[in-house]
């Protein structure tokens, strides 16, 4: 079965929706959910509101691509806990169980676990940036409001958030499926998932710069990364060894 006929099928569907149900229940997923995106939209818009050319330093292009790391940090960091969860949270809750009789695959039931966590992520992620443009569209002045306009962010945003989100999500889904504790699957996944901003630093910072063609090398090298790690992760997930280890 393809990836695209696991993610349609109604068994996956009905699983992301429980899920969100239940990811809504666990107060410290739902204050990182609510907290993380309203510090990534207050910081960027205080940084291009207070933006005094005289003091500035880089110009406006770099205080734009500071604002703009925070946004590329959004689909990244949010998705940790909940993906780190996703597995190990079930042994702690003592509902692995019931989980694991669901007539589903191993595919089916880690596509509708990765599904509940990036279509909060991706809302999130989507809704700040469109807050943000307002605002650099109605209150930041000319100096910076021209870069922070220019179309290659949110070219760069539409194309990049989902692959990092499912980067993210992956990463935190492989360590939780093998670890014993959900603090160190958090542990382990930030380990990963910060130094691979790298990149991203790079673009936003202008040391590469951003354009189309740049993005889309960024894209198709993580869409790349994302397929090796989603066959890693089916791999990874065994359902003996959870209810062993539950």
């Amino acid at each position: 079965m393809s990836n695209a006929a696991i993610t349609s099928s109604p068994g996956v569907r009905a699983l992301a929706r429980k899920e969100l149900r239940e990811l809504r229940r666990h107060r410290m997923i739902v204050a990182t959910a609510i907290v993380l995106p309203i510090a990534f939209l207050v910081l960027p818009v205080l940084n291009l509101l207070l933006y005094e050319p005289s003091r500035a330093i880089g110009g406006p292009d770099f205080a734009v691509g500071q604002a703009m790391f925070c946004f590329f940090l959004t689909p990244v960091i949010m998705p940790a806990t909940m993906a780190a969860y996703g597995i190990i949270g079930e042994r702690d809750q003592g509902t692995l169980e019931p989980l694991l009789t669901l007539p589903l695959s191993d595919r089916e039931l880690l596509a509708g676990k990765v599904a509940a966590i990036l279509l909060p992520t991706l809302g999130a992620s989507f809704g700040i940036y469109a807050l943000y443009m307002a605002v650099v569209a109605l209150a930041v002045e000319p100096p910076v409001r021209s870069p922070a306009l220019d179309w290659t962010w949110p070219f760069g945003l539409l194309l990049a958030a989902p692959l990092l989100a499912l980067f993210s999500t992956l990463t935190g889904m492989f360590f939780s499926a093998r670890s014993k504790d959900v603090r160190i699957a958090e542990h382990l996944s930030g380990l990963v998932l910060l130094p691979s901003m790298l990149p991203v630093l790079l673009i936003v910072t202008r040391t590469v710069e951003p354009s189309v063609l740049t993005w889309c090398v960024f894209a198709a090298a993580v869409a790349a990364i994302d397929a090796g790690l989603w066959r890693l992760v089916v791999r990874a997930f065994d359902r003996e060894r959870a209810i062993s280890t539950a």
